[in-house]
C-alpha cells in the first residue's frame, strides 16, 4: 500500500473534532464506511460526527444507529470525505465544506482528488474495502460494531457480492469481517430484501411506463410524482428499481428517472454488460460514479430529461459500436 496514503491516514487518526462527510442521498457504502470510521474515533475517545445532504433511507438506518438525518454538530478541526468522488457530490447542505476537505477516502476511479490528502483506490470494490485495508495497515483495532458496518458497506456496493467489482481481495476482506460477532444474513436482509407493500405497488405501476430503445439494449423507467403520490410511496421506495430493470434480458444500459419534489429529475444508471460505461453518461450532467453504476441530477421536466439522457446514452452507444 502507498506509504503516503498510510502516513495521511495515521495523521487523520491522530485528529480530534473530526467531521466525516458523505455524498448526497447516502447509500450503504458511504454510510457503512463513515460509521465504521466514526466508531474508530469514538473508541479513541475523540469527538466525531457524520454529515450528509438528504435523508437516510429506511433500509439503511441500522447502519446509522437509527439516525434519519445527519447534520454537523460542532466546528471541526479536521474534515474527511468518504466515498465522495467529486465536490458537487456533497450536495447543497455540505457545499460550504467542499474547498476545505483535509482527507478524501474513496474508491471511484473518477475521483478528482480535491482534498489536501487524497487516499483513493480506484480498483477497490467499495470505500468499505479501502477503509478495512487502512485499518489493518495502520493497526487500528476493529471491533464487532465496526466489522458489521464495513460488511454492510462492502455488501451494498458489490450487490451482495454479485457485481464484477467483487474481487478475490474483496472476498478475503469479507472473510476476515465474518470472524467478528454480528448477524451477517440480517444485514443483507435489511438492506436488500425487506420492503413496504407500497414499494411493490409502485413497482407494478411504474413498470407499465417502461421505455425500450435500440431493440431493448437501452431501458428507461420514468417515475413521476403522480405515481408516488397515487401509491402512497416515498422517494426512498424508488432506490432499488434500477436493479430490477437491469435483470431484463438483452439490456446494455438501464436507468430510472425519478421526478423530485423540486421538479428536477434524479437519474440512477446501471450497465448490464461488460462494455458500456455509465459514468461517462452521468458525467455529461455533472454526475459520476462507476463504470457499471452511476447517477446524476438533470434540471428540467421529465420529458426533457428523458430525451437528454437518451441522447447522451445514444452518443456513447454509437461510439462504442464504432469502436471509439
Amino acid at each position: 500500500m502507498n506509504e503516503a496514503y498510510l502516513t495521511a491516514f495515521r495523521e487523520l487518526m491522530s485528529m480530534d473534532d473530526v467531521l466525516i462527510l458523505v455524498h448526497r442521498n447516502p447509500d450503504g457504502d458511504c454510510l457503512g464506511t463513515a460509521f465504521a470510521l466514526k466508531r474508530a474515533f469514538e473508541n479513541l475517545g475523540r469527538r466525531v460526527c457524520v454529515a450528509a445532504t438528504g435523508t437516510v433511507d429506511r433500509n439503511l438506518r441500522d447502519i446509522t444507529d437509527g439516525a434519519e438525518e445527519l447534520k454537523p454538530t460542532f466546528l471541526p478541526s479536521a474534515i474527511v470525505s468518504v466515498d465522495v468522488a467529486t465536490q458537487p457530490m456533497l450536495g447543497p447542505d455540505l457545499a460550504c465544506y467542499a474547498d476545505t476537505v483535509d482527507y478524501n477516502i474513496d474508491h471511484h476511479y473518477t475521483n478528482t482528488e480535491y482534498a489536501r490528502n487524497n487516499i483513493v483506490f480506484g480498483s477497490a470494490s467499495s470505500a468499505g474495502e479501502v477503509l478495512f485495508d487502512l485499518f489493518r495497515a495502520c493497526d487500528v483495532e476493529i471491533d464487532d460494531v465496526m466489522a458489521e458496518k464495513l460488511y454492510a458497506a462492502i455488501a451494498f456496493d458489490t450487490g451482495c457480492f454479485r457485481y464484477s467489482n467483487t474481487t478475490a481481495h474483496t472476498h478475503e476482506v469479507t472473510a476476515e469481517l465474518l470472524k467478528y460477532s454480528f448477524d451477517a444474513p440480517a444485514v443483507i436482509r435489511k438492506m436488500f430484501d425487506i420492503v413496504p407493500l407500497r414499494q411493490l405497488k409502485l413497482e407494478r405501476v411504474a413498470l407499465d411506463s417502461l421505455r425500450l430503445y435500440h431493440d431493448g439494449r437501452v431501458i428507461l423507467l420514468p417515475i413521476t410524482r403522480k405515481m408516488l403520490e397515487e401509491n402512497g410511496a416515498e422517494d426512498e421506495d424508488v432506490s432499488g428499481m434500477v436493479s430490477l430493470i437491469r435483470r431484463i434480458e438483452g439490456a446494455a444500459v438501464c436507468a430510472t428517472l425519478k421526478e423530485t419534489k423540486e421538479g428536477d429529475v434524479k437519474v440512477s444508471l446501471r450497465s448490464a454488460d461488460d462494455i458500456f460505461d455509465v459514468s461517462a453518461v452521468a458525467s455529461v450532467f455533472g454526475g459520476g460514479g462507476h463504470v457499471k453504476a452511476s447517477g446524476c441530477l438533470i434540471k428540467g421536466s421529465m420529458e426533457d430529461a428523458e430525451q437528454r439522457l437518451l441522447s447522451a446514452i445514444e452518443a456513447r452507444l454509437c461510439g462504442q459500436e464504432d469502436g471509439v
